[in-house]
């Protein structure tokens, strides 16, 4: 993908910067600066971006709480997110990566690295356009992030940590298959699957239960439903990887 075809949202609260990475990237169609979280928020809602530029040190709102409010807006659930930031500690590098950032680069930033980085995290996402989407829907943010890691090495995988931000989701989105918990805030499990099948575009998506509660109760609710696995947390790796590719295999034929 040429740069020059992307639009690109920088979020930092330092003005030299926001000016120095304007000037790097001006032959995109398109670069929005925030200040700040909040109003990175609002741009989110109103425009499409194809890349996230994201300082860690910030007022009102700090890079990893930006990021998460981020990833709970449907319009940015699979954007790529960069860390541009001064910080290069441990701790940093470490969170960043286990909140599932694209790229990590440290302040000042060469032009050349900076479009490069840009130019790799866009090619790779154009690139899994043609992988099978695993939307994954479960309120604990830290099994997500756990999934994420099993999974994306063969999926494009779209973590979503509440059953409102996955009924809006799947308004303009049609997953390959869905992984879900049973337990959840406003919906359990059964009742958010029962409103996605009554959409005929979802009626024949599969979808696996991950679940700490698998009582008989439950396997009953689950079963009109037709669920293609139901399996208790913790499971493991290999496991999860046979269900899932058994289950898209049974929808192609």
């Amino acid at each position: 993908m040429d740069i020059r075809r992307i639009n690109v949202l920088v979020i930092d609260d330092d003005l030299e910067t926001l000016e120095t990475i304007k000037l790097y990237l001006e032959a995109a169609n398109s670069v929005i600066v925030a200040s700040n979280g909040r109003q990175a928020l609002m741009y989110a809602q109103q425009e499409k971006f194809d890349v996230i530029l994201l300082d860690i040190e910030m007022p009102i709102m700090n890079g990893f709480k930006t990021m998460e409010q981020l990833r709970n807006l449907k319009e940015c659930v699979n954007i790529p997110v960069i860390m541009l930031t001064g910080k290069k500690d441990k701790y940093s590098v470490m969170k960043s990566l286990t909140m599932g950032v694209d790229g990590y680069l440290v302040k000042p930033v060469r032009k050349e690295d900076l479009v490069n980085k840009i130019t790799e995290v866009c090619n790779k996402k154009h690139q899994n356009e043609y992988r099978k989407t695993i939307m994954a829907i479960d309120d604990d943010m830290s099994y997500l992030k756990q999934l994420n890691s099993v999974l994306h090495e063969h999926y494009n995988v779209i973590m979503i940590n509440s059953t409102k931000l996955a009924l809006e989701y799947i308004v303009s989105h049609v997953p390959d298959i869905i992984l879900l918990d049973y337990q959840m805030p406003l919906y359990n499990g059964v009742a958010l699957i029962s409103i996605i099948k009554q959409n005929p575009n979802y009626q024949n998506i599969p979808f696996i239960i991950l679940s700490g509660n698998l009582d008989q109760n439950v396997l009953l609710d689950f079963y009109q439903y037709k669920p293609a696995a139901c399996l208790a947390k913790p499971v493991s790796k290999d496991l999860l990887l046979e269900k899932i590719k058994m289950a898209l295999s049974q929808r192609n034929q």
